[in-house]
């Protein structure tokens, strides 16, 4: 009997499975249209690149409204203004009282106002509020500080204050000289509103230099001291006080009184001899002792008609 033995198997090459169905996969027509997608899939990314690279606008409307980018940072107003598809140019800068400085003040075109896309917008940058120092008023009245600092266009605010100076004179200012000030400035003037008022304590019945002693701490003085010799009261006590107790009273004031008792330092007699006067015959009058001349008789009266006769 004749023994088969089994076809022994040859080893097939690494990656002869993976050519064999690679190739064929990828037959001609295959590979012709995958060439060809290839082709046109890198021709449109190609000419998408270009078209965005060269021409920005392509595809986009050639007119575009304006926005409005006043307020705004230079940084954000060219952010706002390329988003837009406009260019910006930088014009003068001004100072502004309500504007900070370096934000937009101004553009041209308006917000709102329509322009060619790429066509430029000038802005306007602002330098924030105009600074002046102000100027010193010492030896001024307040009439001439007044007019002074609003030569120089500072607004002027007056404030009364309570001092021992006469009411209207001219203290201070706020702020102080050379100080720099946002304009238009306010510049605030501190005038007297005069000495504080207190109330006249009672200085009745006491001597007047306890009287006086009581009006200086109250803040007042003893004004003039008269006399009255008829008063019933003990000699030296006050009997008599104006202003009187309670009164209100500016500071420093005086407060007149009358003290009982004679004026210990009563005035000088006036003499009574008059001069005698100058030489009549010099001053060209008669002597004030000379004698006037008598008048001359009167002329006697008219005889009165048909009186003598019957």
């Amino acid at each position: 009997m004749k023994v088969i033995k089994p076809r022994e198997r040859r080893p097939r090459p690494r990656g002869a499975g993976v050519r064999q169905r690679v190739k064929a996969y990828f037959d001609e027509r295959r590979l012709l249209k995958y060439i060809l997608y290839c082709g046109l899939g890198g021709f449109f990314l190609g000419y998408l690149f270009i078209t965005l690279l060269f021409f920005p606008g392509f595809g986009r409307s050639p007119i575009v409204t304006v926005p409005d980018v006043r307020g705004m940072s230079v940084s954000a107003a060219s952010r706002a203004l390329d988003k837009a598809g406009l260019e910006y140019t930088r014009g003068t800068t001004l100072n502004n009282p309500r504007m900070p400085a370096g934000r937009v003040l101004s553009q041209v075109p308006l917000p709102g106002q329509e322009a060619a896309r790429g066509s430029n917008v000038r802005i306007i940058v602002s330098a924030g509020p105009d600074k002046r120092p102000v100027p010193s008023i010492e030896g001024m009245d307040k009439d001439e500080a007044i007019s002074l600092l609003q030569r120089m266009g500072f607004q002027v605010r007056l404030r009364n204050v309570q001092n021992l100076a006469d009411e209207g004179t001219l203290l201070g200012m706020e702020p102080r000289a050379g100080t720099q000030v946002p304009m238009p400035g306010i510049v605030i003037l501190n005038l007297s509103a005069g000495p504080p008022r207190v109330l006249t304590p009672e200085v009745l019945t006491v001597t007047a230099d306890e009287a006086a002693s009581r009006l200086e701490a109250a803040g007042l003085r003893l004004g003039r001291v008269s006399y009255d010799p008829e008063s019933a009261a003990p000699a030296g006590t006050v009997v008599a006080q104006s202003p009187e107790a309670g009164d209100s009273i500016r500071m420093g004031g005086a407060v007149r009184v009358t003290v009982a008792g004679p004026d210990p330092n009563p005035p000088a007699p006036v003499d009574s001899a008059v001069a005698a006067p100058p030489d009549s015959a010099a001053a060209g009058t008669e002597p004030a002792d000379s004698e006037p001349e008598p008048a001359p008789p009167p002329p006697p009266p008219p005889p009165t008609p048909g009186a003598g006769t019957r």
